[in-house]
């Protein structure tokens, strides 16, 4: 099949709408509703990692400095977010997630499984492998653009 025919892009983009819409029943159904897609992504990383610095959570959120900045208004509004000036560097902050916030992460853990575990229905972990080594390998070719 001729690379011009082939429709790797149009199916992502279809797994991604999809994946939002099944993810965002699924928070709803966790009493998670509230917690917009941007803000989900953001609390999650604070979960695993702690502490950030701003710029640091920007990156491993794969957004610019600016839209996180406006989430991160939005989540300390809402009591779930802190933040400080970093004390090694007056220009950077750290951010933090909230008790109210780190209270919500068992219901938010099982959410993510629940979504693995019905993206990777009936893959085998070879397959599941090969199709995550394949993806990166994309995005790295995209992000070289």
């Amino acid at each position: 099949v001729p690379r011009g025919s082939r429709r790797g892009g149009y199916l992502i983009g279809r797994v991604s709408r999809s994946m939002g819409r099944v993810f965002a029943s699924l928070m709803k159904e966790a009493g998670l509703a509230d917690i917009g897609s941007g803000e989900g992504s953001v609390l999650y990383i604070l979960w695993r990692s702690g502490e950030l610095r701003q710029g640091a959570l920007a990156t491993k959120a794969g957004v610019d400095k600016s839209t996180l900045a406006l989430t991160l208004s939005r989540m300390e509004r809402k009591g779930w977010v802190l933040r400080r000036p970093d004390p090694d560097d007056a220009r950077a902050a750290l951010v933090s997630i909230s008790a109210t916030a780190a209270a919500r992460s068992p219901a938010f853990e099982s959410v993510s499984r629940r979504m693995n575990d019905l993206f990777y229905d009936g893959l085998s972990d070879a397959e599941i492998d090969a199709f995550e080594s394949t993806l990166k390998r994309v995005l790295e070719n995209l992000e070289r653009y």
